[in-house]
């Protein structure tokens, strides 16, 4: 399974203290395997050969979708502590002051009076009971963040399934150019053999030019796949933060013959993915999410007790025409009862709607179980008909390897043709390019079923 990665820039959260320590629900490690060996997003030079594990790693950590998925986890913790909040005790503060200058005029008497006020006060409310609304909220939230830690497991992987294609992709275009440069040197020895024979009379000229012209298909075919690889080395380039001109050279090659992975049967792998899909457990988070909406909305409509405080002190200063200073203090405590008795039905259809929210989410998660099922069953097929693909175009790279050698000293004797020589170039290069697509095509399909199965990571991807 992979864990969530940790921003180098981002990393430092807020200031605002975490009281409730929210922040640790949202998993701040980076890529991670089955032995727990933790990848941070801290990386030096570019190496002289970039291994997948580095490319994969690098990406994710530039990728804007999986900070994204990140940010709203850590969003949805927030709210945790928010719904924590309301357990507690609500203190609030007030400081008055004010000054008053008063003059009337009684009959041939002018009066002046002048009065100026200095207060504080303090207001202290605490929810004591609620028949359960606090504790409903809360419930929301926590399977709300589920929900966005499961939505942000879903997004890594598809991201370290997108980055592990893009390098398979360079791979296998890196093979398809040593394919073609090998046929381009297979086609120039063809061209000099036709031409030693042609000057030596034992050959027509229609040879030497079948030969050159083969040659120049060679050629053609060797630039093209040099220019498919420098783009898809670009784009590896740009989705690791760097310029696409950035000379990068790939450790390795596509596996030959892959050990086979996913042997267990289709039935065992699809209660796995039912187990540990990120987007079911994503989709089982959010009904239970909807379920405790409808219980904070019916509680919403029952009474609540409060405790109540009330700690205030004034002082005026005033003019004796309005009897002088004074002070006053007041203090008191309380209960409240708060009993809702008429709403104009908002609450009624408040629950309504929750209802149908639950109803819509539980819909969702049938949806998504299926999603997941069909996801599975269609790669595992793909998977296994790639595998039983994957040997027969190894076979036939062999046996057209040997048609050719044997061909090219059947000519070089003077036995054979230059047309039964050209075919079997092309018929090697026609298995070399099937063989490549078809290893591309199995490393793709295992990519896809471990997606399905909600368990990507390095291990799915390591051919040794």
């Amino acid at each position: 399974m992979l864990a969530w990665l940790a921003w180098g820039p981002v990393a430092a959260l807020a200031h605002e203290p975490d009281v409730f320590a929210t922040t640790t629900s949202v998993t701040g490690e980076a890529v991670y395997d089955v032995d727990h060996t933790s990848r941070p997003c801290h990386f030096g030079n570019l190496p002289e050969q970039l291994s997948l594990e580095e490319t994969v790693s690098r990406i994710l950590c530039h990728d804007p979708q999986v900070r994204i998925a990140w940010a709203d986890a850590k969003a949805r913790a927030a709210t945790v502590g928010v719904s924590h909040a309301a357990y507690l005790p609500r203190l609030d503060g007030r400081l008055d002051w004010s000054r008053n200058i008063n003059e009337r005029k009684e009959e041939s008497v002018s009066v002046n009076g002048r009065r100026q006020l200095a207060g504080a006060n303090f207001t202290l409310s605490w929810v004591l009971f609620d028949f359960g609304r606090r504790g409903a909220a809360l419930q929301n939230a926590r399977q709300m963040l589920m929900a966005a830690n499961a939505t942000q497991d879903a997004t890594l992987q598809n991201a370290f399934a997108v980055a592990a294609q893009a390098y398979n992709d360079a791979l296998a275009a890196q093979r398809n150019l040593a394919a073609s440069r090998q046929v381009a040197e297979l086609a120039a020895q063809n061209l000099e053999a036709a031409d030693a024979k042609y000057k030596a009379g034992a050959a027509a000229l229609s040879d030497q030019l079948q030969a050159q012209t083969a040659l120049s298909q060679a050629r053609l075919r060797e630039v093209r796949d040099i220019g498919n690889l420098r783009q898809l080395l670009g784009v590896i380039a740009l989705r690791m933060g760097l310029s696409p001109e950035t000379p990068l050279k790939l450790a390795g090659d596509l596996a030959p013959l892959p050990n086979p992975f996913f042997s267990k049967a289709v039935d065992k792998l699809l209660a796995e993915a039912r187990r540990e899909h990120p987007a079911l457990l994503a989709a089982q988070a959010r009904f239970k999410a909807a379920e405790a909406s409808v219980e904070e909305a019916r509680a919403a409509g029952r009474p609540s007790l409060s405790l109540t405080a009330n700690l205030a002190h004034n002082r005026v200063g005033q003019s004796e025409i309005y009897n002088g200073d004074y002070r006053e203090r007041d203090r008191s405590i309380g209960l409240q009862l708060d009993v809702p008795l008429f709403d104009g039905f908002s609450r009624s259809y408040q629950v309504r709607r929750a209802l149908a929210q639950v109803e819509s989410r539980r819909s969702e998660l049938a949806d998504t179980e299926q999603q997941v099922s069909l996801d599975v069953w269609n790669n595992y097929q793909r998977l296994s008909i790639e595998t039983r693909s994957l040997a027969q175009t190894s076979e036939l790279v062999e046996q057209s390897r040997q048609a050719l050698d044997v061909v090219q000293g059947r000519y070089r004797a003077g036995v054979g043709s230059m047309i039964e020589l050209l075919n079997a170039l092309t018929a090697y290069a026609s298995a070399e390019e099937l063989h490549t697509q078809a290893l591309g095509s199995w490393q793709s399909s295992r990519l896809r079923l471990a997606v399905g199965l909600g368990r990507l990571g390095f291990w799915a991807v390591d051919t040794r």
